[in-house]
């Protein structure tokens, strides 16, 4: 069997007598009517050992007891079953019991009879799934210790590739539930999260994770960007303040892409990119109990790949936030030019955000239109300076031009597959659409408008008269809110409206926030 697939722990059989304590021993099942085999058999193994692991013999007398002994103990790695008990194939019956019944094909079975004729072996070894059958006389001393053995390594093997599989598939579960989040702070908290359940794949064993955290470099070091129990007060703080000087020194020596630690009290694990200290990513957990050797082996895997994972995420959020800050200042550009006040687009942004969410929009839409709203007068680029910094009233055509901006702004970014440029291109072109179909460009009406473009429009309006305009004096927000009221289901969306009358409170604070 290769050492590569079976990662379960080995104790070597010479393991001294005095460390058998230490580790639960093997269960073997003897079933039995006769209690001087029931003697023989305890004094034969009083001693015996594999893997540094004693017995624990079952005795058990009939068939009806021992199928409610598998019924309560699924842990069993031996059953020495006699044939003939209570009737002639009463051990036969416990045989389909266990097996067929109960589902359980881990348990090393081996029928013992002193009558073969009652049970020919050739018939037997054919229609029932055993492992051995042997005649009562043939078991000696020297071969019932030979039969032990043999049961008790083919029970562990199939006992570790059993957990192994099971290990990889809560890996894989865990994985997923960690990989669906789309941003860093959750990502890294559905780390922390998923390794107590990633622990808990053996059935006899319980490990907690009480306290962790993911670090991620920036430069000055490593800082905690997510933690759980203690840590979760530490955001933002630096490793060297917070690990112990050993763990440092390690950390600091790292020469691989991929280094754990397993200690008594703590893992940790770090990734390096591209060998960079600068693109390094750590967790750190402690107070996980005893890990197996295949509960490190899991740890590895698992943390390995979403670590790896993690930097490949927060790489993408650092594309992201380079798009956002272009678009904020392509968008400032253009306000600087209309010579809109300093905040407009911050206000307009964290208004529609604000919007989005008491409309219950969910998060992935809600932070597309907060990022993509800058760009909804994106299309004043190309209207002219007398027409866009008139400080009196625009002829009809002056207004048709600069009517001409929401599908200009459209058009400029209609062929970026970016997701910022595609919703704002929709708010561009939508958000001097009217709900009573009396807007521009396009006449659209009620829902035939995007939420994107019914949210933007009615921040949009609400800032551009709550602020001063080369064109107007600023409005108090009584009055803004109270035309807002009043021109809800013409030309606003009247549930966007009644959703910014609730949200008055939180509105008046981002503008006191972001005053000019």
């Amino acid at each position: 069997m290769s050492d590569n697939l079976l990662f379960a722990e080995e104790i070597s059989e010479n393991t001294p007598k005095d460390q058998l304590g230490k580790h639960k021993p093997w269960k073997v099942a003897v079933v039995d009517d006769e209690e001087q085999v029931h003697s023989v058999t305890k004094l034969v193994l009083r001693n015996f050992a594999f893997d540094g692991r004693g017995l624990e013999l079952l005795h058990v007398y009939s068939a009806k007891e021992a199928i409610q002994l598998f019924r309560d103990q699924d842990d069993i790695a031996i059953c020495l079953l006699d044939v003939v008990m209570e009737t002639d194939s009463a051990g036969l019956d416990v045989v389909s019991q266990i097996r067929d019944d109960l589902h359980n094909s881990y348990t090393r079975i081996v029928l013992r009879t002193g009558q073969p004729g009652q049970a020919p072996e050739e018939n037997v070894i054919k229609n029932y799934d055993i492992n051995d059958y042997k005649d009562k006389t043939e078991l000696t001393n020297l071969k019932l210790h030979t039969l032990v053995y043999s049961c008790l390594r083919a029970y562990r093997d199939i006992i570790s590739l059993n957990q192994t599989r099971k290990g990889l598939e809560q890996v894989i579960h865990a994985s997923n539930n960690v990989f669906h989040h789309r941003f860093t702070g959750e990502f890294s908290k559905g780390i922390l999260l998923q390794f107590s359940s990633l622990m808990q794949f053996d059935d006899h064993a319980v490990y907690a994770v009480e306290d962790g955290f993911t670090a991620h470099s920036d430069k000055c070091g490593l800082k905690i960007i997510e933690g759980i129990g203690k840590y979760s007060h530490s955001l933002g703080e630096y490793l060297e303040n917070i690990l112990p000087k050993d763990i440092l020194q390690k950390l600091k020596e790292q020469d691989t892409p991929f280094m754990s630690i397993h200690s008594d009290s703590c893992f940790l694990a770090s990734n390096i990119t591209d060998n960079k200290e600068s693109q390094r990513n750590v967790l750190y957990l402690k107070k996980l109990g005893e890990p197996s050797t295949l509960q490190k082996k899991l740890l590895d895997v698992f943390s390995n790949n979403v670590l790896t994972a993690f930097q490949n995420l927060y790489l993408l959020e650092d594309i992201e936030k380079a798009q956002r800050e272009m678009v904020y200042l392509l968008a400032e550009a253009v306000e600087s030019r209309s010579k809109e006040t300093g905040f407009h687009l911050q206000r307009v942004a964290e208004l529609s955000l604000l919007l989005a969410g008491g409309l219950g929009l969910d998060k992935d839409l809600k932070l597309k239109i907060y990022r993509s709203s800058p760009l909804h007068d994106l299309g004043k680029i190309a209207i002219s300076d007398n027409i866009l910094n008139k400080p009196d009233k625009l002829t009809a055509e002056e207004f048709e031009i600069m009517k001409t901006h929401s599908q200009i702004g459209h058009d400029m970014i209609l062929k970026s597959e970016r997701e910022l440029c595609q919703t704002g291109r929709i708010i561009a072109l939508e958000h001097h659409e009217r709900w009573d179909g009396t807007g521009y460009p396009n006449g659209k009406k009620g829902e035939e408008i995007s939420i994107e473009g019914r949210i933007v429009a009615v921040a949009d309006v609400f800032d551009a008269l709550s602020c001063k305009r080369c064109y107007k004096d600023a409005w108090q927000l009584d009055d803004v809110f109270t035309y807002m009221k009043e021109n809800s289901a013409s030309q606003f969306d009247p549930q966007v409206i009644e959703t910014l009358t609730t949200l008055e409170a939180d509105i008046r604070k981002i503008y006191d926030q972001y005053r000019d």
